[in-house]
């Protein structure tokens, strides 16, 4: 027991050596730890603010590709908009190419850098880090894609401007009833309006093979349209593109519309058949043989992969949407 007393007091301050030299690992995995965590935090955040700004330069070129915002965007203005919660943020770069329809936003944290006060500890690491993102997005007018079943002749679209931004939109009412006839240049189909053949109120439509049947009448049966699927889009506040066509062939049965192009269209209210339960008393009335839709056109609202898009943004509506770097 004395032996074991005496060697157990030869080893008194060993415990101390050995956390010494763990000291330096633990302040590395602590490094790894803390310090690399903030630095995928502010990662995200960058990113999440090169994302945004990205999308808001494609939005205003999807407006005015020749507007300042568009093709000179100002990184300062963008950064002020889209600056982090702990001030870091800073838009390097806004490359806009109106040729491809693209925006690139590189944005860092080169002021200020992320400091990793343990990290910085292990020799060869200094005390912050320079993090970046880049952030790209696109714009178009939608060529090919789904669309609701049903399409607007030209001059319904074209006599109501797209209420984009407007605080208190004015609505307006669409009829298809095959008794009306819009006074139009050019042929169109009874009512400027007309249902297309569907299952489920949806189908694709290529406005490079732009003819497309039609569903004569203005029933919805056949088309999928029922009045729950059109309750449900107007109570989620959903914008719906539509197709746009300018000129029509054939009669009856075997209609034909020539579709021009889509618009984004906002549906508030609606009457398929004879009750008046889904009408906004907020647009004009449709009422007794009444059948249309209410509700206003849009300029953008969609971030749908779905669509294939064409160049530049005539005049229906534009597809914005993020894109990979």
């Amino acid at each position: 027991m004395r032996r074991l007393i005496r060697r157990l007091r030869s080893d008194r301050g060993a415990t101390a050596v050995t956390f010494g030299l763990l000291l330096i690992p633990l302040l590395g995995f602590g490094g790894i730890a803390v310090d690399v965590g903030a630095l995928y935090a502010e990662k995200a955040e960058l990113q999440n603010g090169a994302d945004a700004a990205a999308l808001k330069v494609a939005i205003a070129c999807a407006k005015d590709e020749a507007a300042t915002s568009c093709l000179s965007a100002n990184p300062t203005d963008i950064a002020g908009a889209n600056d982090s919660s702990d001030g870091t943020e800073d838009v390097e770069s806004v490359a806009v190419d109106t040729a491809a329809n693209t925006v690139t936003v590189t944005t860092n944290t080169e002021d200020i850098g992320v400091r990793h006060p343990l990290a910085s500890m292990i020799p060869g690491i200094g005390d912050s880090t320079v993090v970046k993102a880049v952030g790209a997005a696109e714009w178009g007018q939608p060529v090919r894609g789904t669309t609701l079943a049903l399409a607007i002749g030209y001059c319904e679209f074209a006599d109501h401007p797209p209420q984009e931004g407007v605080a208190n939109p004015t609505k307006i009412l669409v009829q298809y009833n095959t008794g009306t006839r819009r006074n139009c240049p050019g042929a169109f189909a009874p009512g400027g309006f007309g249902w297309l053949p569907s299952i489920d109120c949806s189908i694709e439509i290529d406005v490079t093979n732009p003819w497309v049947m039609s569903k004569p009448g203005n029933s919805t049966s056949g088309t999928g349209c029922s009045d729950a699927y059109l309750a449900e889009l107007r109570a989620h506040g959903d914008t719906v593109f539509i197709p746009i066509y300018d000129d029509f062939r054939g009669s009856g049965s075997n209609v034909e519309f020539h579709i021009q192009q889509f618009a984004a269209f906002k549906i508030t209210g609606f009457k398929l058949s004879g009750g008046n339960a889904y009408t906004d008393p907020g647009a004009p009335s449709c009422t007794g043989s009444c059948r249309g839709i209410q509700g206003y056109f849009m300029k953008f609202v969609s971030i749908d992969d779905a669509f294939e898009l064409g160049d530049g943004v005539v005049n229906g509506a534009a597809i914005v949407r993020q894109i990979l770097p």
